[in-house]
C-alpha cells in the first residue's frame, strides 16, 4: 500500500470517527422525540422510523456531502474511496460498545441489521450518485421525481408514529446489571463483607459500583490514572476523589468507609431516609440517587435474591408512614415516582403521551 493509500485511508478514519460522534450527538438530542438511545435507564418504548433512518442512513448522506465538497475541491481520490468511510463508521460502532463495556445492553441482531441496510444504503449512493457525478441538485423537469420525495416524507411521518416496545430491553438490561453485579462480587465481595454488616447498606454499595463502573468502564478509568489531571479528581470504579490516582480496589475501600461514615450519621431516620441520604452524602446530583435506587431494585429482585429481605424493610417501613396522616401521602408519591418497574398501567399511559406529542 502506498503513502497516498494510507493517507487515504488514514482520512477514511478520521471522518468517519467524525460522523460516528455526530450520529452520537443528534442521538442524545432526539431522545425526546421518540430515539431509542444505549442506556442501562433506557425507555424500551421508541419510535420506530426515527430510529430506522438515524441507524441506516447517516453513512450514505455524510459520503454525499463529502462527495459534493471533493468535486468542489477537486480531490477525486478521496471521492472515490469515500465508502471506506461507511466500513471505518461500522466498525468503529460495533467496537465501542465491547470497548466500553456496552455489549450486554446491545440488541446485536437489530445492530446487524441496521448496519446491513447502512451498508446497502451507501452502496447505493456510491453507486448511482458519487461514481456518475451527478448533479444533486433539483431539476423542475423531473418535477415527478418530488413528488416521490414528499410520499416518502409522508411515509416517514405516520412510521414515526409508530411506537414499538422493544421487549428484549429489560432482559439485555438485567444481563449486565447481573454480570456487573457478579464481577463486583468476585473482586470486592470479601471486602464489602469484612467492612460492612448491614444487607442494605451492602446493597447500597454494590449499586453503587455497577452504576460508577457503567459510567466509567474499565478503559475511561484505565485513562484516568495515567491522564495528568488537578487534585481531587474522582478515580477507581467507585469514583472517589483523591490527591493520588486510585486503583479500583483502593476507590471500594475509600468509598465503603465514605458509605459507612454517612449511614452511622443518618441513623437516627427512618430507612427510606436513611438511604436518600447516604446516597446523597456520595453524589448529591438528583439523578444520581435516583438511578442507584433503581440498580438497587434490579438487583435484588433480579439479580441477588438474598437482598430482597432488606430492600422489603425500606418499603416496609415507608408503608408504615404513609398510613398515617394525610400529610405523609406525599411520600406515597415520591416512592410511586421512584419506581421504574414495569406495569401495564404505566407504559399504556406513556404510550399514549408519546401518540399525543
Amino acid at each position: 500500500m502506498s503513502i497516498a493509500d494510507l493517507a487515504i485511508h488514514a482520512s477514511c478514519i478520521a471522518l468517519a470517527l467524525i460522523l460516528f460522534l455526530i450520529v452520537n450527538w443528534i442521538g442524545r438530542h432526539a431522545v425526546s422525540f421518540g430515539y431509542s438511545s444505549t442506556t442501562l435507564f433506557e425507555d424500551p418504548e421508541e419510535s420506530f422510523a426515527l430510529n430506522f433512518l438515524v441507524r441506516t442512513l447517516p453513512p450514505a448522506v455524510f459520503m454525499i456531502l463529502l462527495s459534493a465538497a471533493a468535486v468542489a475541491s477537486s480531490n477525486d481520490e478521496l471521492r472515490l474511496q469515500s465508502y471506506w468511510i461507511v466500513v471505518y463508521y461500522y466498525i468503529i460502532r460495533a467496537a465501542y460498545f465491547p470497548i466500553f463495556g456496552l455489549q450486554r445492553l446491545i440488541s446485536w441482531n437489530r445492530f446487524i441489521i441496521h448496519s446491513g441496510i447502512g451498508v446497502l444504503a451507501a452502496a447505493a449512493a456510491f453507486q448511482y450518485l458519487i461514481l456518475p457525478k451527478k448533479s444533486l441538485l433539483p431539476n423542475l423537469e423531473t418535477a415527478g421525481n418530488e413528488l416521490w420525495l414528499a410520499l416518502l416524507v409522508f411515509v416517514y411521518a405516520v412510521g414515526n408514529n409508530v411506537v414499538i416496545s422493544d421487549s428484549g430491553g429489560w432482559g439485555r438490561r438485567n444481563s449486565y446489571v447481573r454480570n456487573s453485579y457478579n464481577t463486583a462480587r468476585t473482586h470486592y465481595g470479601k471486602l464489602i463483607d469484612e467492612q460492612i454488616s448491614d444487607d442494605l447498606l451492602k446493597l447500597i454499595s454494590y449499586a453503587i459500583i455497577v452504576f460508577e463502573n457503567y459510567c466509567r468502564p474499565p478503559v475511561v478509568r484505565a485513562i484516568e490514572r495515567i491522564w495528568p489531571s488537578k487534585n481531587g479528581r474522582t478515580t477507581g470504579i467507585m469514583q472517589v476523589a483523591s490527591n493520588v490516582p486510585l486503583s479500583d480496589e483502593e476507590s471500594v475501600k475509600l468509598g465503603l468507609k465514605i458509605l459507612s461514615k454517612s449511614w452511622q450519621d443518618h441513623a437516627h431516620k427512618g430507612k427510606w431516609d436513611r438511604i436518600q441520604s447516604a446516597v446523597a452524602d456520595y453524589n448529591k446530583d438528583d439523578g444520581y440517587v435516583y438511578k442507584v435506587n433503581e440498580i438497587m431494585e434490579m438487583i435484588a429482585n433480579r439479580v441477588e435474591p438474598d437482598f430482597l429481605p432488606a430492600l422489603e424493610t425500606r418499603w416496609e417501613q415507608a408503608s408504615d408512614k404513609i398510613e398515617g396522616p394525610a400529610e405523609n401521602r406525599s411520600l406515597r408519591i415520591k416512592l410511586a415516582r421512584l419506581s421504574r418497574a414495569y406495569s401495564p398501567r404505566r407504559h399504556s399511559s406513556r404510550t399514549r403521551a408519546k401518540r399525543l406529542h
